[in-house]
């Protein structure tokens, strides 16, 4: 079945679902939507007259089914989380719009976030340049979330407008929150190894012959932003004791490698882009490029640049 066929069978099958649950008044339609990791099929859920609607990422859905889902078990997740869901749009549609168009109560609850340099949400909102990535502000709807995850909204030029503050504020006040409730959080690769595979002879990176951490936030949520906080680069050059290459793992985090001087950008770029192309969900996506910082020059930039004119000053000798 391909994904056409897939999503009219999904619609199809939730209504049917729907209705032998005995649950109401819902509207379903297809939607494409601009998010920060690019354009997404959804299936929109709406309720009643609410404005706030459910959507469902069918692209996702799909894959889950084409690795052996069931496709009864894809109807019945979303019909849950529609169940789920349906009391709090019906009863918290109010309190989100006065929240989200209120600056004095959404301030603290502004974080900065890294998202793709091609993601079609720079068209509308604030944003300011980090290498080939962009950093933006989003508001945590921390109150109105579920457990199903975090609802986030990214702030757009318009909303910044109605907020009645300029782009300096903004980010300002995002910065401050990300920093104090969002700090760095350096891992060693190798403990994030032992707890995913849960053994302890896994050798420590100094064994073999490597310093690499993770570099993220205290929730691990959008963590790759950390690395445009203001004191990172320090931070995390006395963490990787000098020079090292910034490898973009996802939105969520870096994986930080010490420069040895055996290292080349395009053989790491190599592994970033099959892990992104083999292994991460589109939505997670951040840059195929990795990045280097000198300790000594202080000077952070893509790693082709770095190598490049590392190579033209071994020539001039």
């Amino acid at each position: 079945m391909d994904f056409e066929a897939f999503k009219n069978n999904l619609m199809e099958l939730v209504i049917q679902e729907l209705d032998n649950r005995g649950i109401e008044d819902i509207s379903l339609k297809f939607n494409t939507i601009n998010s920060p990791d690019g354009m997404t099929d959804r299936l929109m859920v709406s309720v009643g007259d609410a404005k706030m609607s459910m959507s469902f990422r069918l692209k996702e859905i799909f894959t889950d089914y084409e690795n052996g889902l069931d496709l009864e078990r894809c109807v019945d997740r979303i019909c849950n989380t529609i169940k789920a869901n349906i009391t709090v749009i019906e009863t918290k549609e109010g309190d989100v719009k006065a929240f989200i168009t209120d600056y004095e109560q959404v301030k603290d609850h502004t974080y900065l976030r890294l998202v793709p340099g091609t993601s079609p949400v720079l068209k509308e909102a604030p944003h300011r340049k980090f290498q080939d990535t962009a950093l933006v502000v989003s508001v945590h709807l921390d109150s109105f979330s579920d457990d199903n995850g975090k609802s986030v909204v990214v702030v757009t030029k318009p909303l910044m407008e109605m907020y009645g503050v300029d782009e300096k504020q903004l980010f300002a006040d995002a910065e401050k929150n990300s920093i104090e409730k969002e700090p760095v959080v350096f891992t060693p690769l190798v403990d994030m190894i032992k707890n995913l595979i849960d053994k302890d002879e896994v050798p420590s990176p100094e064994e073999m012959g490597i310093v690499t951490y993770i570099a993220t936030n205290k929730t691990g949520f959008h963590g790759a932003s950390v690395v445009t906080y203001p004191e990172f680069l320090e931070q995390a050059t006395e963490k990787m004791g000098g020079s090292f290459f910034m490898l973009p793992s996802s939105v969520h985090e870096f994986i930080l490698l010490k420069d040895d001087g055996k290292q080349k950008a395009k053989d790491l770029n190599k592994m970033i882009r099959n892990v992104n192309e083999t292994v991460l969900e589109p939505r997670d996506f951040l840059s195929n490029q990795c990045y280097h910082y000198d300790a000594k020059t202080k000077v952070l930039e893509t790693g082709v640049k770095y190598d490049k004119a590392k190579e033209k000053k071994a020539g001039a000798r």
